[in-house]
């Protein structure tokens, strides 16, 4: 429709001054050309869309409290702060979003104090998403093990709409991490 009112625009220029309708058929092939080169591009390298971090500040809770670090601690801003579980099956870290958002990206900055051990700790780790705390799935998982100060980018495996992030290890261990951010749209 367009190219058809482009063509009917040049012709009527044409009859109305006297240039030439060849040179008006040139126009609308290079216009052609171009607009098909320029929707080409833009297939390639589409605009990015903003994403944000949404867990900052936000409500959470962990399993349980080791030497008094909370969970808040994990979404203050400070990489020198941590959340710290006690040894626990399954030790899990859970941040209220406050209402539910398209997941993109879930970055985790491994604590950067302590022995070896302490950073490898971080391991077999699975991310779960939802829209409540009770009905949650596995978005991404991170084998490890990770070492002291990591800074770990995980990406759900689809495309995720939820409200609630979780961190939880797969087995008996200890959960501990400086800093979560949950990027979103």
């Amino acid at each position: 429709m367009q190219f058809l009112f482009v063509f009917v625009f040049l012709v009527l220029y044409s009859i109305t001054t006297g240039h030439d309708l060849q040179c008006c058929q040139k126009l609308e092939s290079m216009i052609y050309r171009n607009t098909r080169l320029l929707k080409e591009l833009l297939r390639r390298h589409p605009k990015e869309i903003p994403v944000r971090e949404v867990a900052f500040g936000k409500s959470c809770r962990q399993s349980s409290t080791g030497w008094g670090e909370y969970a808040s601690k994990a979404v203050d801003g400070d990489l020198n702060t941590y959340m710290h579980t006690g040894k626990d099956q399954s030790p899990y870290w859970i941040v209220d979003l406050g209402k539910p958002y398209q997941i993109k990206q879930i970055e985790i900055f491994n604590r950067k104090h302590g022995d070896i051990n302490t950073g490898l700790r971080l391991r077999d780790l699975d991310i779960i998403v939802g829209t409540s705390p009770y009905n949650m799935h596995l978005c991404a998982h991170y084998a490890g093990p990770a070492q002291l100060g990591d800074h770990i980018v995980l990406v759900c495996q689809y495309d995720e709409t939820a409200r609630y992030v979780k961190l939880m290890l797969r087995r008996r261990d200890f959960l501990h991490v400086a800093e979560v951010k949950v990027y979103a749209l």
